[in-house]
């Protein structure tokens, strides 16, 4: 029927809505770039089933070939309410899969479906209809246009081509900065900021074409900038650069925003670039550390002035001046600690150790209180417990990978997926 772009779901479906003549595609196939695909798979879905009845109607299947035949099965079965139902095959490889076997068979039936059944089992219900009100919406990472399946989806309903270019031509970059702009606009409005252009570009070239990071990155400068309007490029530098700067981070913040994704991305990513199974554990023991210690002061009577929702601004000029005392008081009775163990004087010759303990201060840089802003939002969404209960699996795992034989990076991921497990609750 009709194939449109990511950018033009809105308006199309609004047509829709409005022309009483018509009636909307029975089967949404939503393919190309995750975020954009994810946000037009929220505006169908706002179209065909709004408000409460979703809860009951909506049902998700995992995209796979093995799950065809019941995600059918459900959507020919009437739905609890007059609404109807809405069934989603998600991430299906079915549309670039190579297709093996042209009918389905019995292991269809027994969830050990080929691509090849699974792919016949959707034309024959495409071909066949669904009850009125009922839809399918199938999301892909990528499509081959050539396959039966694609094109007896796009006779069907409704095709939306979220893909975006990613290549490093001069037309791919203009498409991706086109998108970039797109997810900007979108995101500032509704909090009546600007982005100057020299910090547009200053942000492309700090995340390049990902989308994800982009629009994180532009709620922590819209948090960063307070009441101003403007954000600047030095703005960017002040509350973004360390993430550039400091691989570690992006997967240390990543496990503060219990982002278990992206947590195992960037495990991955610094895996393979040489960094040890060991460092990132340490790390993450340090960021668990530093969200007890956040919560702590925040709960007791030093920071009992913080609140949830407060912002950025307000936090910079009333408790960044109690986390800096803190700190100074805690360097003080470390420094005492250190002269009760070691004596006054120093050795000639040997430098001067680092102190003991400096991992527990709040704002090692008070400079920069941003992080520190974001740090304590994100401390105070979990509980003591659970961030206790991190610590005892991160120290099991410390001694699993000192000790056992298992290979060092399965350990690794079970101790990062248990604890951001834990840290949900």
């Amino acid at each position: 029927m009709t194939v449109i772009k990511h950018n033009e779901v809105q308006r199309h479906l609004k047509r829709l809505t409005q022309d009483e003549r018509s009636v909307f595609y029975p089967v949404y196939l939503l393919y190309g770039e995750e975020v954009l695909t994810k946000t037009a798979l929220q505006t169908v879905l706002n179209v065909l089933m709004p408000g409460s009845a979703r809860q009951y109607s909506y049902e998700t299947w995992e995209g796979l070939p093995e799950n065809v035949f019941g995600a059918v099965q459900s959507l020919n079965t009437y739905a609890l309410l007059d609404s109807g139902k809405v069934v989603a095959l998600l991430d299906s490889p079915l549309f670039s899969a190579t297709q093996k076997g042209t009918t389905p068979s019995e292991n269809t039936r027994q969830g050990q479906a080929t691509t090849g059944d699974a792919s016949e089992i959707l034309m024959t219900a495409l071909s066949e209809k669904f009850p009125d009100n009922h839809y399918l919406i199938m999301t892909a990472a990528a499509v081959d246009k050539r396959r039966r399946l694609y094109k007896a989806t796009e006779k069907a309903g409704l095709v939306v081509d979220c893909s975006v270019p990613q290549g490093d031509r001069q037309a791919d970059r203009v498409a991706q900065e086109a998108v970039l702009k797109e997810r900007m606009r979108s995101l500032l409005s509704k909090h009546d900021k600007m982005l100057e252009p020299s910090a547009f570009a200053a942000l492309c070239d700090m995340t390049g074409f990902d989308i994800r990071t982009f629009q994180n990155n532009l709620n922590k400068l819209v948090d960063f900038v307070g009441d101003r309007e403007s954000i600047t490029a030095e703005d960017i530098s002040a509350a973004l650069e360390r993430t550039k700067q400091d691989p570690i981070y992006a997967f240390t913040n990543a496990l503060s925003e219990k982002d278990v994704g992206n947590v195992l991305f960037y495990m991955d990513s610094l895996l393979s670039n040489g960094y040890h199974e060991l460092q990132l554990l340490a790390a993450a023991v340090n960021q668990v550390r530093r969200l007890l210690v956040i919560r702590n002061f925040a709960t007791a009577s030093a920071g009992g002035v913080w609140q949830a929702g407060m912002s950025y601004n307000t936090f910079r000029d009333r408790v960044m001046p109690l986390i800096q005392n803190h700190d100074t008081a805690l360097k003080e009775q470390l420094a005492d600690w250190d002269r009760s163990f070691t004596g006054d004087g120093e050795v000639a010759g040997e430098s001067k150790k680092r102190p003991a303990g400096t991992d527990l201060l709040i704002a090692p840089n008070p400079n920069n209180a941003y992080p520190v802003y974001k740090l304590m939002q994100r401390a105070m969404t979990f509980s003591r417990e659970a961030l206790l209960d991190a610590l005892k699996v991160l120290g099991h795992a410390d001694e699993y990978l000192k000790s056992s034989g298992q290979p060092s990076r399965s350990i690794l991921t079970d101790a990062i997926l248990k604890i951001c497990s834990r840290l949900e609750t």
